[in-house]
């Protein structure tokens, strides 16, 4: 389903993980790393779930094709 390259960052998201890094290693404020990460385990799992729903309705709509598809061979 996914090739190795995939996996690899393009350059713009590299740069903004450096950006967030450093800005992590910088920040100071305990308050603040908790919020940020309370947000981006909020982020992290709204996009697990939409990914879920988008695959669970692609796959939906493959089941639908192809049964529709058999359906005519069938009644040919």
């Amino acid at each position: 389903m996914f090739k190795s390259e995939d996996f690899t960052l393009p350059l713009e998201k590299q740069l903004r993980l450096r950006v967030i890094n450093t800005e992590v290693d910088e920040c100071t404020s305990i308050e603040a790393l908790q919020e940020n990460l309370k947000q981006c385990a909020e982020s992290l799992m709204k996009y697990q779930h939409l990914l879920g729903k988008a695959i669970e309705n692609q796959i939906t709509n493959d089941m639908t094709s192809w049964i529709d598809k058999i359906d005519k061979k069938v009644d040919e």
